[in-house]
């Protein structure tokens, strides 16, 4: 797998690749500092070095199971011929194992955001609100933590108007009334359906909490970058809408949806430009 093409797709914010080197990337899994470094070979574990940290890692990269592995993914996007034109691009992307509370706090964020600030803002959420980690880190905060914070202390965290509806997903979350857990073993459409009953949930933040936080791998989130990869890909430029777009990916791509997503996300934004 790609380290800087995984952790660079859109789909996790908070590591940070090591000042005076392009391949060692450092970031909080599983409430733990990790350091991760590119090599010829594949991804070498820098720190902690403990079998347990390697077993959370390779299941965060999603290296195993085997069937989720990025080759054998690949393998099997390739049939679609435009993607086989865009893999030798985008190869080595894999669908992280994320913690669905953070994933889900952080796409709320993410709303009419850039990766920049959405970056800065959920850094300075966990610093305020997280445990203290080693290397001045901090720990994702807890949803009883974050559902107690006074909206002031969101506020400072750059959060604008996506206070309340972070401050309603963190207190559905501690008061048991949303079940992260469950969504990721209902049938996709019923979690969908729990996710967008949420204030300030659209289908957009949905299908990407679904996506990179609950291991529905066949939603297709569609932002700028994917509707512009698929419209001039697939349709020679012309503009359709966005739930004919979903639909189409489904049908295209099947269970694979999400993971051929990650491709024309990364490849629209290298390649297609504005």
């Amino acid at each position: 797998m790609d380290l800087r093409r995984t952790l660079e797709s859109g789909q996790a914010f908070r590591w940070r690749w090591d000042s005076g080197t392009q391949q060692v990337a450092t970031g909080v899994v599983g409430g733990r500092v990790v350091r991760l470094a590119q090599e010829a070979r594949g991804i070498q574990l820098l720190s902690p070095e403990t079998p347990d940290a390697r077993d959370a890692i390779r299941r965060y990269l999603a290296v195993v199971p085997r069937r989720a592995h990025p080759r054998r993914v690949e393998l099997t996007l390739a049939a679609d011929p435009v993607l086989a034109g865009v893999l030798p691009h985008t190869a080595g992307i894999s669908l992280l194992a994320q913690d669905p509370w953070e994933v889900l706090i952080s796409f709320i964020i993410s709303q009419n955001n850039n990766i920049p600030k959405i970056m800065r803002s959920i850094g300075t959420l966990s610093r305020s609100l997280g445990e203290p980690l080693d290397g001045g880190l901090s720990a994702f905060p807890t949803p009883e933590r974050l559902a107690a914070a006074p909206a002031r202390t969101l506020t400072a965290c750059a959060l604008g108007y996506r206070v309340p509806y972070v401050r309603s997903a963190a207190r559905s979350v501690a008061e048991g009334r949303l079940d992260l857990a469950a969504l990721s073993r209902m049938d996709e459409t019923a979690a969908r359906d729990a996710l967008l009953a949420l204030p300030g949930i659209g289908e957009k933040v949905g299908d990407c909490v679904l996506l990179f936080g609950l291991g529905h791998h066949a939603a297709f989130p569609v932002d700028v970058w994917v509707r512009r990869a698929v419209e001039r890909l697939y349709f020679q430029g012309r503009s359709r809408p966005l739930r004919e777009i979903r639909a189409f990916a489904r049908a295209r791509f099947g269970p694979l949806a999400g993971h051929a997503q990650q491709h024309l996300f990364a490849y629209a934004r290298a390649r297609l430009g504005a």
